[in-house]
């Protein structure tokens, strides 16, 4: 007796401590996420969606509690009486054939055990029974039971199966689909719905004629028996192609920090381009939004798309003619067409023809190659001074990751780098200079539908060295190359595309832009032409965001006087705007330009100028300053991901005991999400005496 009541102690003491260094009952696998579209459509089927008890029906909960655990609120987490019979049978049949468990010991064994059948683990899910039943109230653990259950096809939860087998939300289900669900559970993988559809009604209508019958209302055992036998389960099948856009949002998860499972991923994804366009396995292509750097969809592997390095041939020429350009080069300037020779390179002209000149806007237009070179040697004082010159270009002011050569066949395309690298530069010729930051998650949700992150638009670059004239010049020469030039066979009428084709000896490409999209094309292969290759592939893909999104036209700058003279509209709002120009692009170009607070007192001023004589660009306005101007101490990510300085808002920021609360709980926030910013609140509190 006294050794039986040792044991029993030591194990009890074991159990505790193993209870008390464990996960709460609310946590999941981080496999167990659920991922969206940008229109909250799945983009897999989703394995786990929480759902809170209130939202669940009372049907699912009684049919449930009726099969699983008819004493569920009378125990305290062990029902002896249901033990004392599942001893029984396993006695006669000589091995573990019926748990008996509760709702509870199966809570404990989903989220701390394993499914292992042994008298261990039969003891430790009671204990650990005996445990949460303390810590939790009864309706914590429903809660918890039922979105972890486990209900075949790797899915956990109610939530999720609902989706799954009906593509439809819990507070939605028939009562038929109800008792097929609950049915599942005694046997996940006999009942699957998948694999044994008729087994899967057959228990839901044993279950269906063991319920009392004040368990119907207005609908006979018939009536429903006929319907469960007349269920369709939802398909099964999805898109295998969207695999390689969750594992670019994996790879954004570790990002932003986020751990743990349960999240509801939505994504900057748009279902309706992606599944518009179709490439074979030698192609790769990505569209970028090239105001917000929203990554919008890519086709093929995330690796090819991302990270491969392929030679880039003449898509590389804008970067440097628009060097050219600030030199004082023109679109008239005479540039040589003939036969040359760089030491021992012979380069040709892809038609292998020579025009003895030609102007240099007919040299891009026509992607024509030898006075291409000639003008990338003159970029600088000398041939290797220039090619380090665009080299610096766009390595250092660009940002383009890739293997560089260090000669001049850099002119024409050598370079290698990836289809989202190229994507992402061209983005300066729209935005007449500015690169955003890319991004693939909106928004998370944690498990119980609180927003817990939300993506705002980020300027990631912004290249000083070149001129809005130049970029108009480039810009109207780059809608050439669309409408008479190498890229012809993309032009969409209504569709302001610009672009360059390049072709290298293992590759073919074309990038493109609107005003508001980017986008680059790659087909791999050998004696392919971008002209028959990428070219036509990305006519598919503007054919598809000319219809599946506005369109907008790059904008064109007359002359250099036009936007050199920037006209303020926080120096005189009346004057700007009936000039016809934009409040919010103004705002947008000049976000960073001062301290929050700062530019709130400029917006305040201004507005009082005209807050009766243009109402309606007041509204926005003021709708442009809460989603833009968000105080760091009432947002601290959203601060963050507006993109502004934490130092400045600190060094302004009156220290007064409200505050000094905010802020602490704002390091807090940011510890595991933005650890380098934690960090500037951590060195201000400690200066301060307050840390």
């Amino acid at each position: 007796m006294a050794i039986g009541l040792l044991a029993f102690f030591i194990l009890f003491s074991y159990v505790n401590t193993f209870y008390n260094n464990t996960m709460s009952i609310f946590l999941v696998n981080s496999d167990y996420n659920t991922y969206l579209f940008n229109n909250n459509q799945f983009i897999l089927p989703t394995k786990y969606k929480y759902v809170k008890l209130e939202d669940i029906p009372t049907e699912l909960i009684y049919s449930l509690l009726w099969s699983e655990d008819r004493e569920f609120f009378e125990h305290n987490g062990i029902n002896i009486k249901a033990l004392t019979r599942a001893a029984l049978i396993n006695i006669r049949h000589l091995s573990i054939v019926q748990g008996g468990s509760t709702i509870t010991q199966q809570l404990s064994k989903t989220v701390y055990l394993s499914n292992e059948r042994n008298v261990k683990r039969k003891i430790m899910d009671m204990m650990l029974a005996f445990f949460l039943e303390r810590s939790y109230t009864k309706e914590e653990i429903l809660e918890a039971y039922l979105n972890s259950v486990y209900l075949g096809n790797d899915i956990s939860g109610i939530g999720a199966a609902a989706q799954r087998y009906f593509g439809k939300d819990v507070q939605d289900l028939s009562t038929e689909e109800i008792l097929v669900l609950v049915g599942i559970i005694n046997g996940p993988e006999i009942y699957n719905p998948y694999k044994y559809p008729d087994r899967a009604k057959s228990q839901a209508e044993i279950l269906l004629y063991s319920l009392p019958d004040n368990f119907f209302s207005l609908q006979t055992r018939e009536d429903i028996d006929k319907k469960i036998h007349e269920l369709i389960f939802y398909p099964q099948s999805y898109n295998e192609r969207y695999l390689n856009l969750i594992y670019r949002v994996k790879q954004e998860e570790e990002l932003i920090g986020l751990k743990g499972g349960g999240y509801t991923i939505k994504t900057t994804y748009n279902k309706n381009l992606f599944d518009s366009v179709t490439l074979d396995e030698n192609s790769s292509a990505i569209v970028l939004n090239n105001k917000t750097g929203e990554i919008l969809s890519f086709w093929g592997g995330e690796y090819t798309v991302f990270y491969s390095n392929q030679q880039i041939g003449s898509s590389i020429k804008p970067f440097y003619y628009i060097l050219a350009l600030e030199k004082g080069y023109d679109v008239n300037t005479v540039l040589p067409d003939y036969s040359m020779k760089f030491g021992d390179w012979a380069p040709q002209n892809y038609d292998k023809t020579y025009r003895g000149s030609v102007t240099l806007k007919e040299a891009l237009v026509n992607s024509i190659n030898i006075p291409s070179i000639y003008l990338a040697m003159h970029i600088d004082i000398s041939p290797q001074q220039s090619i380090d010159t665009i080299k610096d270009f766009l390595l250092n002011e660009l940002g383009i990751q890739g293997v560089y050569p260090n000669d001049l066949t850099l002119s024409l395309g050598t370079l290698e780098t990836s289809p989202y690298e190229l994507a992402k530069a061209y983005s300066i010729f729209p935005n007449y200079g500015i690169i955003p930051s890319t991004y693939t998650i909106s928004e998370v949700y944690d498990r119980k539908g609180n927003l817990i992150y939300k993506r705002y638009p980020q300027i990631e670059r912004k290249v000083k060295s070149i001129s809005n004239k130049s970029y108009s010049i480039m810009n109207s020469m780059l809608r050439e190359v669309v409408t008479n030039g190498t890229g012809k066979r993309a032009n969409i009428p209504d569709l302001d595309l610009h672009g360059k084709t390049g072709t290298s000896d293992t590759s073919a490409w074309f990038v493109g832009f609107t005003g508001g999209h980017v986008f680059s094309v790659l087909v791999e292969g050998e004696d392919i032409l971008s002209s028959t290759s990428a070219v036509p592939i990305s006519k598919d893909i503007a054919t598809s965001l000319l219809y599946l999104s506005s369109s907008k036209e790059v904008p064109v700058y007359i002359s250099l006087d036009t936007t050199e003279k920037k006209d303020s509209f926080f120096d005189a709002p009346i004057e700007f705007i009936s000039k016809g120009k934009n409040v919010i692009e103004f705002l947008n170009s000049i976000k960073y330009e001062f301290p929050i607070n700062e530019l709130k007192r400029k917006i305040n001023e201004a507005i009082n100028v005209i807050e009766y004589i243009y109402p309606d660009i007041v509204i926005s306005v003021r709708k442009w300053e809460e989603e833009n101007l968000i105080d760091f101490l009432e947002d601290p990510v959203a601060f963050i991901q507006n993109g502004f300085d934490l130092d400045t808002y600190l060094s302004e920021l009156t220290i007064n005991e409200t505050n000094i609360s905010k802020l602490k709980k704002a390091y807090v926030q940011l510890l595991y999400i933005y650890p380098d910013q934690a960090l500037i609140v951590e060195k201000f509190l400690k200066e301060n005496g307050l840390f």
